[in-house]
């Protein structure tokens, strides 16, 4: 039976697996968050900030976690210090789009890399977002500049680690894809740009060849049921344009003609990809912007995937009005064991009924005090 316990830091999440390589006794650790839209302001502290200042709040409390204890509860290293990260993780969405007001990608991708650069010395692993691939390739409303694949070819250059490095003239999405994977204590990590499109699924199959033991983690931009919008447009030349209003940010060509309708018949797409790689044990996203936990069904109910998306520090959906509730994903796994842990900051009390039956879950919150702080919360725990 594969377990699964959550904890929401919110949460912990579980499996039983054969670990490959692990260190006995070892503790894997790692923070995840997304969405941070460098370029935007909001009121933070008691004043209007930028993004910038926000970030480096948020990285402060990255800092504090490593001589903070975790919970005295049945989760993974309770009560032992959290330590040092193995890796932080943040899934795009690092400049914001250019739109009216808003600093350019060159500036934001610049202020990102300064201060992420001199506030973590662990490995830092990334995706781009939406914001950033409309930023190179254009939108259907006007950008100034109209684009600037600043952020954009600076993940994919870090990431991929090319033989000659993308510019701002030289970067083509079409080709210049972000997608990379590494197994660390039995645990295989997979990183698949904006969405496991046809071309990353194919890409995914390369990867991982025959190996169908080692359990997988997903990490991406766009939830499962990614947004309409999102694909590649159906319509006349498949431009991108005010009227039909898709962004051709995913290989996939939409199924559905009007970004108005969902896209079913590509959300199958993944449902079936993910039933028949049954390696892949959670799913991480950010876009939407708020801390969740839920199980995804796919469209004809024929999969349970664990999937787990993350609070924004400038857009999130509860933590935007109530700075009280800003927060990022922390997990701990017991590679001895096997057991995969996830202990996330929630920033709302979100949907449980999406979840199983049992689940555990542990808010911790890093602003409650209009400083830097972590306040750990409710629990509960999930078994699959």
């Amino acid at each position: 039976m594969r377990k699964l316990i959550l904890l929401l830091f919110t949460g912990i999440l579980l499996f039983s697996c054969t670990a490959v390589g692990a260190d006995e006794g070892r503790i894997l650790r790692f923070i995840y968050c997304s969405d941070v839209h460098y370029g935007l302001e909001r009121e933070f502290r008691g004043k209007e900030v930028g993004s910038d200042e926000v970030s480096r709040a948020m990285l402060a409390t990255f800092k504090l976690l490593s001589e903070t204890r975790l919970p005295e509860d049945s989760g993974v290293g309770a009560g032992i210090k959290f330590g040092s990260p193995d890796f932080v993780v943040c899934t795009g969405d690092i400049a914001n789009r250019m739109e009216e007001g808003v600093q350019s990608a060159t500036t934001s991708w610049s202020q990102f890399c300064s201060d992420w650069d001199s506030s973590i010395s662990s490995p830092l692993y990334l995706v781009p977002g939406n914001h950033d691939i409309s930023n190179a390739i254009g939108y259907s409303k006007v950008l100034s500049p109209e684009k600037d694949a600043s952020s954009a070819a600076g993940i994919f250059n870090r990431m991929m680690r090319p033989a000659v490095e993308r510019t701002v003239e030289t970067f083509n999405y079409q080709t210049d894809k972000v997608h990379y994977s590494f197994v660390k204590d039995g645990v295989r990590f997979v990183f698949m740009g904006m969405w496991p499109d046809a071309y990353m699924r194919q890409w995914f199959d390369q990867e991982i060849g025959t190996d169908t033991i080692t359990p997988v983690v997903l990490f991406t931009h766009d939830p499962p049921i990614a947004d309409t919008k999102h694909f590649t447009n159906p319509n006349g030349k498949h431009t991108i344009n005010s009227v039909d209003k898709f962004q051709n940010l995913l290989a996939d060509t939409c199924l559905v003609t009007d970004v108005k309708k969902k896209a079913t018949k590509n959300w199958e797409k993944l449902e079936q990809f993910i039933h028949s790689h049954s390696m892949i044990k959670a799913y991480f996203h950010g876009d939407k912007n708020y801390n969740e936990f839920y199980t995804w069904n796919g469209v004809n109910g024929t999969i349970d995937l664990p999937v787990f998306r993350v609070d924004s520090p400038m857009k999130g959906e509860y933590s935007s009005s109530d700075e009280r509730l800003l927060s990022f994903i922390v997990v701990t796994m017991d590679v001895d064991q096997c057991l995969f842990c996830l202990l996330y900051t929630s920033d709302a009390a979100d949907d449980s009924s999406a979840a199983s039956d049992v689940y555990k879950r542990q808010e911790c919150l890093w602003n409650t005090e209009n400083k830097t702080s972590i306040q750990w919360g409710s629990s509960c725990t999930i078994t699959f």
